[in-house]
């Protein structure tokens, strides 16, 4: 039998993990529709962008340290936000995805 253990976490707190904004990329899907997505994370005051599996790798190794993770789990997977939405000609901050999901089985 296996347990899985799922722990979602608001942008921010990954934000906070990592030390990175989460940078977003909009696909035009249809003329009236745009699906947005986590493109990388990036450091402020830089144009360096990490990729979001060694930022995700991150993340998972602070909640190990916390003792929110098991030290014997050595394997995750996660699920970054995503969404589509109505095309809109400004968009702000709570117009994007905000959660973002680790899973882990033990």
């Amino acid at each position: 039998m296996n347990v899985t253990t799922i722990i979602e976490l608001e942008n921010r707190e990954v934000e906070k993990m990592t030390g990175a904004k989460l940078v977003f990329t909009q696909e035009q899907i249809d003329t009236n529709i745009v699906e947005t997505c986590v493109d990388c994370f990036k450091y402020e005051g830089t144009d360096e962008c990490i990729d979001t599996d060694d930022a995700m790798q991150k993340v998972f190794n602070t909640l190990k340290q916390e003792g929110l993770i098991p030290e014997t789990v050595e394997d995750f997977s996660y699920e970054m936000p995503s969404c589509e939405r109505l095309k809109q000609d400004v968009y702000n901050e709570q117009d994007m995805p905000q959660k973002v999901v680790l899973s882990f089985i033990l």
